[in-house]
């Protein structure tokens, strides 16, 4: 299909603000420094995004630094995460929560942390505190909620933290935690990607079954079974494209996944752990994945072929605001000259949204949407 040149397409671009997966990794070189590089760009061109917050990291590090455990830095962490996100969100960035529970139990010994990976997804967190997790589901959301809040409004006494994002996309089933976010009073959650699917000791989803061609869709029981009603959370995923596994290994990926080494060599193991078998690890990377559309990880070449994917979506769809989502991690803004030359050459046709921004969109225009909106989040 020929793209359109004259079409708005509106992004909305997510960054996940945290360390490595295993606890390493200094919170200056990946957190601090690649944010000051995106802050910058969004600056530039008038871009607006939404920031997931690490919250239970953070508030975790905090509490090693006030006992006087400075954790091998020489400058305060704590007080840079701080200050990064008051900037951030006093630059139009909305700030939301991000949740990777395995942090509640985390240790720092031997000079490294090492969270407890038991609690990796979110759907292992008790729903009542036990001898082995402190807290319970709906404490763990609520102080992650309440740690932000206290943080932000500090600067701006109406914000509220009320869109969500689970940890490694690991919310499946989702019943109880839709449960405790629509009992605290979040709006809006973005950890779908439709059509994938995972399931080993680390990653845990399903969403086989909803389709890639819904912008959103309306949740009151679980975020995998959208309903028709106006009431509820706003599920806004994750958009991504099926392609072979070996094949989103382009120069943009290699080159971050080179300076971040031990990560990308850790997280491509837990993906491959129970194939036994050569053949079963080379069949691995011949597999179908939903990559989705990540502006740290994609070259300017992919950025564009995801661009008019999804600008087919968008003409197909029936829908008269048909927003995507695309994300990104801090410690994966290395190259930021990939991105803003890909911004650059389409500023005319694109709009940058947060989702905050997208949620009131949403609203307001549900009911004049297309009726088979919610029927056609299901494949």
């Amino acid at each position: 299909m020929k793209e359109n040149q004259t079409s708005v397409s509106h992004l909305i671009l997510t960054l996940d603000y945290e360390l490595y997966g295993d606890g390493s990794g200094s919170v200056f070189d990946t957190m601090i420094y690649p944010t000051v590089d995106f802050l910058k760009v969004c600056k530039k061109h008038g871009i607006k995004s939404t920031i997931f917050f690490e919250v239970m990291e953070y508030l975790r590090m905090k509490k090693e630094w006030e006992s006087g455990n400075s954790m091998g830095y020489t400058k305060n962490p704590v007080e840079a995460i701080e200050s990064q996100i008051r900037q951030a969100h006093q630059e139009g960035h909305d700030i939301q929560l991000h949740i990777h529970p395995h942090w509640v139990n985390a240790e720092f010994s031997d000079g490294k942390w090492r969270p407890d990976h038991r609690y990796w997804k979110l759907t292992k967190v008790p729903l009542q505190a036990d001898e082995n997790f402190p807290i319970s589901l709906e404490d763990l959301i609520a102080t992650g909620k309440t740690g932000i809040e206290s943080l932000i409004r500090e600067v701006d006494p109406g914000y509220d933290c009320n869109i969500f994002r689970a940890g490694g996309f690991s919310l499946t089933p989702s019943t109880e935690v839709v449960k405790v976010l629509l009992k605290l009073g979040f709006i809006a959650d973005s950890s779908v990607i439709p059509g994938a699917f995972i399931d080993n000791e680390f990653y845990s989803y399903d969403f086989r079954h909803l389709s890639l061609d819904t912008p959103y869709w309306m949740v009151d029981e679980a975020v995998e079974k959208p309903v028709q009603t106006t009431k509820g959370l706003v599920e806004i995923p994750i958009f991504s494209k099926a392609i072979t596994r070996f094949k989103k290994y382009d120069r943009q990926r290699i080159r971050v996944a080179l300076r971040n080494k031990n990560s990308n060599m850790v997280k491509i193991k837990d993906k491959v752990e129970g194939r036994s078998s050569i053949w079963g690890k080379v069949k691995f990377f011949l597999e179908k994945e939903h990559l989705t559309w990540d502006f740290c990880l994609f070259s300017k070449g992919k950025m564009q072929q995801f661009l008019r994917y999804a600008r087919s979506f968008a003409q197909k769809s029936g829908v008269g605001f048909h927003p995507f989502v695309l994300i990104g991690h801090s410690k994966e803004f290395i190259h930021s000259e990939t991105f803003e030359k890909f911004v650059e050459s389409n500023r005319s046709t694109l709009q940058f949204l947060t989702l905050k921004d997208a949620v009131i969109r949403i609203h307001q225009n549900y009911g004049k949407t297309d009726n088979q909106t919610t029927n056609n989040a299901i494949s």
